[in-house]
Order: C-alpha cells, then structure tokens, then sequence
C-alpha cells in the first residue's frame, strides 16, 4: 500500500539525486525535479513541493537562468513562509538574493541574504549559514566595501571550520585571497591562496585547484614573477585540460596569453584564439565578448588595425547581445516581482530601478558606439597627419578601378626631396613637423578641389583627382609642388640654407587603362623617380589615355 510517507521519501529520493548530478546534468535534474513538484502538488505534500521548487532552482542556478531561479525560489518562499518554515526560508531567500547578484542588483542580493542570515541566527545548519555569509562578503567585494568583504568571509569560515568542510572553506579562502589581490596586497593573497591551495591538495576537486592554480599564478605574474607564472598556469591548463574542462580553461588561456605578451615570446595570439575556440564551443557569451575585446586591443597594439576593428565589431555586437539579455532577464524579473513580492513594496521604487537601468544601458552601447568609430578611424587615417593612410588610398583607388565605365583619373606620387637631411639637421620631432607642415599645404587644395589625398609611408604620399585631362592635370601638380615650395620650410645643408621642396611623378588615363593598384602605382613611381634624377622639385605626368 503506497502511503503519504512512501510518496514523500520517492520526492526526496528524486530531489538528491537531482542534486547529485546538477553540476554535470543540469537539465536532467530540472526535468527529476519539475517531475517531484507535480508529485508533491497532486499529493498535497506543500512541504516537500517548496524543495522541490529549490531543486528547480538549483538547476536553473547552474544555467545562470535567472528568471527560473527567482521564480521558484519565489514560489518556494511563498509556501515555507506558510508554513513558518525558517530553514526553507533562508534556503529561498539565499536564492533568490544569488538571483540579484548574477544580475549586478546588489542591493536586492543583499538585503534578502540579510534576511535569510537573520532567520538563521539560532540554526545549527553551518552550511548553509557559511554559504548565506560568503555570499554577504560577495557582495561587499564587489562593492568594493573589501574590510565589511573580509569581516563575512571570515564569520562563514568559523561557521564551518569546526565541522571541517574542506571545500567551502578552501572557496571561502579563495575569495578572500580576491581581495587581497585587488586591494594589490599581493604577499597576503599568496599566503591565502596558497593555505586553500593545501586544504585542497588531497581533495579530489580538479576544478577548484586548477582555479587556484590559476589565481596563485596571477599573483606570480603582477609579482613580475613570470617563471612561476608559467609554472601554476600550465599545471592548471593541464589539469583542467585532463579533465575537459573548456569553461574555466578558457581564463587560463588568457591569462598564458597575457604572460606571453610581456615576455615577448610573440605565441601570445595563438593562446588568445584558443581561448575564443573554446568560448564559442561552450557557448559562453560573456567569455566570448572579453576574448574578442583582448584580442582587438592586442591587434590594435600591433598597429593592425584592420583585424583590431574587426573584432572589436565582434566585441560590440556580442556585447550588444548580452546588454539586450540583461536587459530582457531584468524585465522578467520585474514580473516575477509583481507576481511574488509583498503589496508593502513601492512599485515606484521597481519602475526608478528601471529607468536606471535603461539609462545606464543607452549610456553603455553609445560608449561602445563611439569606440568603434574612433578604431574605425584608425584603421583608413594615418596617425600623424590625420589624413587617409595606404589602406584607405588603396581602397579608394580598387573603387575606381572597378567601376565599368570609363572616368578620367590622375594619380600623383608625392616625396619630399632631401627629407633626411632635414630629419637629420632639425631632429624626428621636427621632422614629423615638417610632414604635418607639408600634410597642411596640400590638403588646402585636396579640399577646395574635393580630391583624394593620403599619406602612402614615410615622406611619400598620394593624390588622386578624377575627370581632370592631361594639361589640368600637369597644372595641377606644378600648384601643388609651389604651394610646398612656399611654405618657408627649410634646412641648413652645407652651410646653406635650403628650401623644402616635393618631386611629383604622375599618371593619367581612363579607369579601364589600369590593370590593378599595382599598375597605376608603378607607372606613377617611375614617373617620381624620373623626377628625383632629373634634380627634383618637379613634375612628371604620364599620359596612358588609350
């Protein structure tokens, strides 16, 4: 005969071993666990129905399905307050504050881990009590509140060091290494990690101490310690390798790639892309968009701008992607809100937290917004005159090339005569203004005509004109090299004072004459060159119009 105690001992059965396999199936122990909720309600276990919420929970904690975590740990609260069931209480209320926190709603978070702290002043359940208090001191962290931070994390450790729970103390230990390490107190972070790193050693937890392995070498790192860096980060690469796991790999990697960047080792990108493999592979959005952001700046170091924008478009559109998600879970929890909390709470207060956020996203993506233009900027200007650089003229010259009917175009290669011997008499920094100084005569007449005009390298530099013919283009460059020449730049050569001048070698026929950039750029350098033997500061223009 199936009685009411069997029905209750089958739920519970069903929620620990949902709780048994949560972290590596976490939707297998939703499903075990919705399927204890509908055998708790037909049977009218209310009880045992609100556990079987916070399994749901749980599952959906392991998922960072925030909405699901606060729904029914909502719905669990519900019932033990009913019921006057303290610990489900604190269990519900821990939740739910968990909720809050991955959603960056500090004060929520800590109000209801307050709560569920208070509720548990006389409780003997020390683990969950040292779990309520570790979250508190979570909360003051990132607040930045590191003293009251410390204060928590130390009351969770006595809560639990009598019973000897190895793992929440070696976590409570690790957090509190956190802090130290961000306050830049580096020889006490070593000494907590390190503490929780031994109480770990003969534990069986690979992920926990390969994430220390991870933090000691961080540490090592900003030590400057760079050989013992290497050291943790490749036994916890290794040992989260051995065990699959790409989620927490995914920070090793980037922290290798990092170490590899200051030692110049040039490997620093490879680790970067196996960073991104794994992220994409394990669907992380948010360790995505931090790799696609490192790996943008790290391009953008190295002067490749091009790639540098690329990703940082990735950045910004997965970015986007998250903001919106947020935004979306924050509306979702607005709702379950409605639904659960007390009528005593001002729904102004929920529609001001709103608005806020709103606010605070709009000011976000217009941030990401203007960053993409300034690195789209670098990417077709040059950084010294500000005019377009090679890649720019380039693709503005495969434009040209590429249109199918036949526009008159004339190209001129531009080279300041003698420039060394001025970066040599006056020294770089009056040498970057001379060509800034030259930069300002000719872009006088490139906007008055509305040309195209770019820095090519060096002292070398480009200037298109379009739908000119052969004489107005000759005139053209003779303007252009006697506004230069009367710019009263000059150098002291051989105890001679001497003007700065320009040699212009040019090209001009239809679009359909040019094979490639190639072509049109080499008949135009041949031309310059002709005019450098010839005695500079003059013009040469080839006319090809077939």
């Amino acid at each position: 005969m199936i009685t009411i105690k069997n029905i209750s001992e089958e739920i519970y059965n069903k929620i620990n071993y949902a709780k048994s396999i949560v972290s590596i199936y976490p939707d297998e122990a939703i499903k075990i666990s919705k399927d204890a909720c509908k055998l708790a309600k037909s049977s009218n276990l209310v009880i045992e129905e609100a556990y079987a919420f916070l399994s749901v929970s749980l599952g959906s904690r392991i998922k960072s399905d925030i909405s699901n975590i606060l729904d029914y740990s909502y719905k669990a609260l519900v019932i033990f307050r009913q019921e006057n069931h303290t610990v489900g209480q604190a269990k519900s209320l821990n939740l739910i504050g968990i909720a809050y926190f991955y959603n960056d709603m500090y004060e929520e978070a800590i109000k209801n881990f307050l709560e569920a702290d208070n509720l548990l002043k006389f409780n003997e359940d020390e683990s969950l009590v040292s779990s309520v208090l570790n979250n508190i001191g979570e909360v003051y962290r990132e607040l930045e509140v590191y003293d009251k931070a410390v204060y928590y994390y130390n009351k969770a450790i006595d809560t639990i060091f009598q019973n000897n729970y190895t793992l929440n103390h070696a976590a409570i230990l690790g957090n509190i290494g956190e802090v130290y390490f961000t306050k830049k107190e580096y020889e006490k972070a070593l000494e907590v990690f390190n503490k929780a790193y031994k109480l770990l050693d003969c534990d069986n937890d690979m992920i926990s101490i390969g994430e220390l392995e991870n933090r000691i070498g961080q540490v090592y790192f900003v030590m400057k310690n760079f050989k013992k860096a290497k050291e943790y980060y490749f036994r916890s690469f290794k040992r989260l390798q051995n065990i699959n796991n790409k989620y927490y790999v995914i920070d090793v990697l980037i922290n290798i790639a990092e170490l590899y960047i200051e030692m110049s080792t040039g490997r620093a990108l490879n680790f970067y892309e196996k960073a991104m493999e794994f992220a994409e592979t394990v669907g992380s959005k948010n360790k995505l968009c931090n790799v696609y952001r490192l790996i943008s700046e790290y391009h953008e170091k190295e002067g490749d701008y091009k790639n540098s924008l690329e990703y940082y478009k990735k950045y910004s559109n997965i970015n986007q992607e998250i903001m919106s998600s947020k935004l979306k879970s924050k509306l979702e929890i607005l709702n379950i809100e409605f639904q659960n909390i007390d009528e005593t709470v001002e729904v102004e207060k929920i529609r001001i937290r709103l608005e806020n956020e709103i606010s605070r996203q709009k000011y976000e993506l217009e941030n990401i917004k203007n960053s993409n233009k300034i690195l789209e900027k670098k990417v077709y200007e040059d950084d010294l005159t500000g005019i377009k650089n090679r890649r720019s003229i380039n693709l503005h010259l495969k434009n040209i090339l590429n249109k199918t009917s036949k526009s008159l175009v004339a190209l001129f290669m531009i080279d300041i005569d003698k420039f060394k011997i001025y970066n040599d008499y006056w020294g770089h920094v009056e040498g970057d203004l001379c060509i800034k100084k030259v930069v300002d005569c000719i872009k006088r007449i490139q906007i008055e005509r509305n040309d195209t005009f770019g820095r090519y390298g060096g002292e070398e530099f480009v200037y298109i004109s379009n739908c000119i013919n052969y004489e107005q283009a000759f005139n053209l460059a003779n303007i252009i090299r006697m506004e230069v020449e009367n710019s009263g730049l000059y150098y002291i050569y051989k105890g001679e004072k001497k003007f700065v001048t320009i040699s212009i070698g040019g090209v001009i026929g239809n679009s359909s004459d040019f094979n490639s950039i190639q072509d049109i750029m080499e008949l135009a350098d041949k031309e310059l060159y002709r005019a450098k033997n010839m005695g500079r500061n003059r013009v040469f223009l080839r006319k090809v119009i077939s």
